[in-house]
């Protein structure tokens, strides 16, 4: 793709997914959150008084139709909305008038919010889970474990994030999310609803909670571009969204070309849980090495990542979660490299680099090597595959290299989990 070519529909939808997470990292109150997010979309100035282009007005020359801006939020979800915190949700619809399309842009896991990790990822035991479709606000309950014809079922953590989408996140103009779609549905228009990670499972989710039958609705279409998601709950569950929300094709002849489909990196973890997770990691090899899905891992780091993957099965024991449909993909084992400059403002764009590959006679040795390769298979490596480039970072912003601090929070959650 040359420089000037158009991204097609499917990487615009990408790209909105991924830029939904610009306010990760960055801790403030809820309505500077807010701030830092609108100017990180839609230009301006942040908090701190730092001006950036923003993302429509920098990217439209490059997005299919050209012509998108943000029309409802962006809305920032905080547990201390006065108080200076990391967000826990964010989410945005933009619009394009002349694709007459809309779409529902939500934020994966914020990695500095540990109720992200643990109350929105990690809650997944069988005797919380919520029975399909669950009352709002959500209100968590425990009951006995659903073996024999279990209902259709989604985690805690699904119904809890998509409660704090529906029922805590406002435009002070537009209203409630729901309020908002309502008004805006109409037989010529379609609706996207899209995240990464965290909101790959929200995604769908949400668009099923909001369309059940989608072919009933007021939209033209109502599709769903899901991004690294874990699954969000039971095979019954999936049985009932893959029935709503079967592949549809898109117009664009490319691997990514279906909506209403998971795709998945095999060397992501996330689209592992909750019930792929044996594919992680290995035993012993003959060397004395685990074989594992970021390559070959010495003894003291093969231990410690085996043990956060039992930790992870033992919470979801019971659930019967099954992965809405996916698409694997094998990525170029490689990430996006940034530079920062003096004045704290990042080079574009960031160099394509490639990643080390571990074998037994170079096994992965410590865990900030390990960090890098989890941070490249669950962000980097899905611009890749989309053939897209990662959009401009706010002078604000950190780039998705912080692969330490990710992996020491992902360890720390996990600990947590446990107890």
């Amino acid at each position: 793709m040359s420089d000037a070519a158009r991204y097609d529909i499917v990487q615009t939808a990408f790209l909105m997914s991924m830029v939904a997470d610009e306010v990760s990292g960055i801790a403030a109150t809820e309505a500077q959150l807010q701030s830092y997010l609108s100017a990180a979309l839609s230009g301006g100035t942040d908090p701190l008084g730092t001006p950036f282009g923003g993302f429509f007005p920098l990217t439209n020359p490059r997005l299919a139709g050209g012509d998108w801006s943000v029309v409802w939020g962006p809305c920032v979800y905080s547990l201390t909305p006065a108080i200076a915190n990391y967000s826990t949700n964010a989410m945005y619809v933009a619009y394009s008038a002349s694709l007459s399309t809309y779409v529902v842009a939500i934020a994966g896991t914020n990695p500095d919010s540990l109720y992200d990790w643990i109350q929105e990822d990690g809650d997944v035991s069988a005797i919380y889970m919520a029975k399909w479709p669950f009352a709002l606000p959500f209100v968590r309950t425990t009951h006995l474990p659903w073996v024999i014809n279990p209902p259709p079922a989604v985690s805690a953590a699904t119904a809890l994030g998509v409660s704090n989408l529906l029922c805590d996140m406002t435009d002070p103009v537009n209203g409630t999310l729901q309020g908002f779609l309502t008004h805006a549905a109409n037989p010529n228009s379609t609706l996207i609803v899209t995240g990464h990670s965290l909101a790959g499972a929200l995604a769908p989710t949400l668009a099923l909670y909001l369309y059940p039958k989608p072919l009933t609705s007021s939209w033209k279409q109502v599709l769903v571009l899901p991004l690294a998601g874990a699954s969000p709950g039971n095979a019954p569950f999936a049985a009932l969204f893959n029935a709503a929300y079967p592949p549809v094709a898109s117009d664009v002849a490319a691997p990514y070309g279906n909506w209403n489909t998971d795709y998945a990196n095999v060397h992501d973890l996330v689209p592992h849980a909750w019930n792929q997770l044996d594919a992680v990691i290995s035993g012993l090899d003959p060397a004395g090495n685990f074989p594992s899905m970021y390559g070959v891992m010495n003894t003291i780091i093969g231990v410690g990542v085996t043990d956060v993957v039992d930790t992870a099965k033992a919470l979801a024991v019971g659930g019967g979660y099954q992965n809405l449909t996916q698409f694997k993909f094998t990525p170029d084992w490689g990430y996006w490299a940034w530079t920062e400059n003096p004045d704290g403002s990042w080079q574009y764009p960031p160099v394509w680099t490639t990643l080390t590959t571990y074998t037994d006679a170079n096994p992965i040795a410590s865990v900030e090597a390990l960090g890098a390769l989890i941070d490249a298979a669950h962000i980097d490596q899905y611009y890749n595959f989309f053939g897209v480039v990662p959009t401009q970072q706010m002078p604000t912003s950190t780039p998705e290299t912080n692969a330490q601090a990710k992996l020491d929070q992902a360890l720390l959650a996990a600990a947590k989990m446990s107890v």
